[in-house]
């Protein structure tokens, strides 16, 4: 007891002399074991737990957290296509973007490379540790050594395809086969219109402008090739010109025609896929974000995923395929702050070969893109299957006719006046609007 008050009362001599001044405060030697947390914002389409592709790259999100309990990540995810862009933009007009945030070919890519708003993942990319994909032409809707400017701007999580997915299932009951031609499917159309009237043939979600732009420069390319692509990218051929004149005038016949369902205009993406999962579509137009939702149907073995139908006229277009790489994650931040270094690191996580492989197996059932992964084939799912089959036989391939264009007003301004056909304007009105609109964007 005696020694215990000792040290009390030495204890306090040591504060009262402090206290007074009569000595200096002894500094405490600083724990440098914690390092020092940084906090980045996050902006992707990954919000919905009910989805597995949601889930999965929520969870990994999650797991990186653990991992990294020196970075704070701020989920500010949008699911809504055309809320995530609004926002999007609004960040880059008020100068408050998302340290990494996801960007597609909705918006002006070398444009925002040029002024900052996406920075230069070259070091990412060349550093030892990065396990993600290298493949130049991966990075191509992020690059641009055309225009003068070094350096890789964006890194995709995926190829994206616009397959079409066959419910062969409802198909036989009606003794029909998959239709390869546009002439096939009208007379699948006919077919099923006739038997049940509320079956949709060919579901076009014409809502949703992607897939209508998507589905569109599919039309043409299948029509008329690759070349004719680049002449209208090069600006050579005008929308009243005889050939885009001619594919719209096609287009309008098949919306006339019923091939797209009474109400093609007023449908979006999920609820497409929701009435060809109740078997109310034959054939659906769909990008190949959502593998796990076909896979997950109970009649999923009898679900073929093909290219988008040729016309019996062009055979040599037929293994043409849709996929681009024009969406991809980009970094705010400038290189050598710590938000840049922190970015770098989620980046290396949620696109590594652990992650995307951990993705093909787990969710979409087979090979993903745009890294090569261990894949056994004897696991896939049909969808996937079928797919892998048929894209490993491709031709060439094609993105969205306006996504070469490089500029930001193009593809918004094509597939609202494409829509217009699904309204009621005629086909010549459309062309001759769009040859308008284009005439005073890139100067007629």
């Amino acid at each position: 007891m005696k020694r215990v008050l000792a040290c009390l009362t030495a204890a306090l001599l040591v504060l009262g002399i402090t206290a007074c001044g009569g000595a200096p405060e002894e500094k405490q030697p600083q724990d440098d074991s914690q390092p020092e947390k940084v906090t980045i914002t996050y902006l992707s389409r990954y919000t919905n737990p009910e989805v597995p592709r949601h889930k999965y790259y929520l969870d990994k999100l999650e797991e990186f957290r653990t991992q990294n309990p020196d970075i704070i990540v701020e989920d500010i995810s949008i699911s809504d296509a055309d809320s995530y862009k609004s926002s999007l933009r609004s960040a880059v007009a008020t100068g408050t973007l998302p340290t990494v945030y996801i960007c597609s070919d909705a918006f002006p890519h070398l444009d925002w490379a040029k002024n900052g708003v996406m920075q230069d993942l070259t070091s990412l990319i060349e550093a030892e540790n990065w396990t993600g994909p290298t493949d130049p032409d991966i990075f191509s809707s992020f690059s641009f050594p055309r225009d003068g400017l070094d350096g890789i701007y964006g890194i995709p999580n995926a190829v994206v395809n616009s397959p079409v997915y066959v419910n062969t299932k409802l198909l036989a009951e009606y003794s029909l086969e998959t239709p390869e031609t546009w002439e096939d499917v009208l007379v699948m159309a006919e077919t099923l219109r006739a038997a049940d009237p509320t079956i949709i043939p060919f579901c076009l979600p014409a809502k949703s402008s992607a897939d209508l732009g998507r589905f569109f420069s599919e039309l043409v390319v299948r029509m008329y090739g690759l070349e004719f692509r680049d002449k209208v990218i090069a600006h050579e051929v005008k929308w009243t010109d005889p050939e885009l004149t001619n594919a719209l005038k096609v287009f309008q016949e098949y919306i006339d025609l019923g091939v797209f369902g009474p109400d093609a205009i007023t449908s979006d993406t999920e609820p497409g896929i929701a009435a060809f999962g109740e078997g109310r579509v034959a054939m659906l137009f769909a990008a190949s974000y959502f593998w796990d939702r076909f896979n997950s149907f109970d009649f999923a073995d009898e679900i073929n995923c093909v290219n988008f139908p040729y016309f019996q006229d062009a055979p040599e277009n037929k293994d043409i395929w849709f996929a681009t790489t024009s969406e991809g994650f980009c970094v705010s931040a400038k290189p050598g702050t710590p938000e840049y270094d922190a970015a770098g690191r989620l980046l290396n996580f949620m696109l590594g070969a652990e992650t995307l492989s951990g993705y093909a197996n787990e969710i979409a059932k087979g090979g993903i893109y745009p890294l090569e992964v261990d894949f056994d084939m004897s696991l896939a799912s049909t969808p996937m299957r079928t797919f892998m089959d048929g894209y490993a036989g491709r031709s060439g391939i094609t993105d969205n006719i306006t996504a070469y264009m490089n500029n930001s007003n193009v593809m918004g301004v094509t597939n609202t006046e494409l829509q217009g056909l699904f309204v009621g304007q005629s086909y010549e009105t459309v062309a001759q609007s769009l040859q308008n609109q284009y005439d005073e964007i890139f100067g007629g």
